[in-house]
């Protein structure tokens, strides 16, 4: 037991240094992104300082996003493979991506933002760490259960879904004051694109992965704590789902153009260029993300038609999966505590009978 403890004891050291350095080196990249951004854009200083800070933010994540890339990709890749072809090397690329993403997470919670759900998506870097630490650090074929899942949601979710969410959130916030509604809308389409594929093969990859290693996934936890993966899979998901659709509706405003009147009363309740001031870095309006052209010329979409009716039926698609995932939960462990009552029974009957003829 002491051996064990010490060596979680030298687990979580290495843990806690690999995220300090992500912590500065973030912190540092955040600096030079502020300077630099000053320099480069004209008109920088009109933009509201909680804004100019989750740009910064979110651009000073990018070199932390590509590393998780390299460290999760190889386990992404044989995410369907037997458990016995995990190894200590993919243990170790686990902790030291679930490590390098709980710094960068860190410094960002420190950064203003007003999205309830933002913030608790980025409590899970630290949350994650901990719980590959404590439970999935045997550096055994037996990590490779769940570490799996966590490892695709770190791939997909944090790194490139959260690349392609990034450069999109910058063009909406930023770009459109330095670039043609055409080019705004181009770029953003390209995001749309990357974080559709991203989003799709993320949430489908985790459902149909839980559904294949369901039964050894609830002989691990047991039935009382087999639902927290099933509900962190839900909540995660959710988030993503939720991200992608809003970029379609902002891409769909991007392409209708706004008249100068529409602009004028804009204007005129905002007090002019106080918009910029004024604007939330994270605001649920997506109307100030959209409305600063006053371009009339419409856009055609670079997506076909069908394009968000097919992402909505991949959306229903995915629920069915999900209710499937939860209908195994709740039917084994109903089955599971029936049994457990049954042989509880069964023992105490044993015990009365003992005591009977005793």
């Amino acid at each position: 037991m002491g051996a064990m403890m010490a060596t979680f004891s030298r687990g979580l050291d290495s843990d806690i240094h690999i995220a300090s350095f992500s912590f500065i080196v973030t912190g540092l990249l955040y600096r030079f992104t502020h300077e630099q951004l000053e320099r480069k854009l004209p008109k920088w200083d009109q933009f509201a300082q909680p804004l100019r800070d989750r740009m910064a933010v979110e651009i000073a994540c990018i070199p932390v996003r590509l590393g998780l890339i390299f460290f999760t990709l190889p386990t992404v890749w044989n995410a369907f493979s037997p458990a016995e072809t995990w190894t200590a090397a993919d243990t170790s690329n686990s902790l030291f991506a679930c490590a390098l993403m709980t710094g960068a997470y860190l410094f960002d919670l420190i950064i203003y933002r007003e999205d309830i759900l933002s913030i608790l998506h980025h409590c899970m870097g630290p949350a994650l760490l901990l719980w590959t630490r404590t439970c999935f650090s045997t550096f055994l074929p037996a990590d490779a259960l769940v570490s799996r899942s966590l490892q695709m949601f770190v791939f997909w979710g944090a790194a490139t879904g959260g690349i392609a969410a990034t450069s999109g959130v910058f063009l909406l916030r930023v770009g459109k004051k330095y670039l043609a509604r055409r080019q705004v809308h181009q770029y953003f389409s390209y995001c749309v694109a990357f974080l559709t594929i991203t989003t799709v093969l993320s949430c489908y990859m985790n459902v149909l992965y839980f559904l294949h290693t369901w039964n050894q996934a609830f002989a691990y936890f047991g039935p009382w704590i087999a639902p927290l993966p099933v509900i962190w899979e839900t909540f995660e998901c959710y988030l993503q789902w939720r991200w992608l659709l809003r970029f379609y509706d902002l891409e769909a405003k991007l392409r209708v153009p706004k008249t100068s009147s529409a602009a004028a009363a804009a204007s005129e309740k905002d007090g002019g260029n106080n918009r910029l001031r004024s604007a939330s870095p994270d605001s649920s309006s997506d109307d100030q993300m959209v409305s600063a052209s006053t371009d009339p010329a419409p856009i055609v979409s670079l997506f076909p038609a069908k394009t968000v009716p097919c992402i909505r039926m991949l959306v229903w698609q995915w629920i069915v999966l999900l209710g499937a995932l939860w209908f195994k939960l709740i039917q084994d462990s109903y089955l599971s505590l029936a049994g457990m009552r049954e042989v509880e029974g069964s023992v105490a009957a044993q015990d009365v009978v003992f005591n009977m003829t005793g």
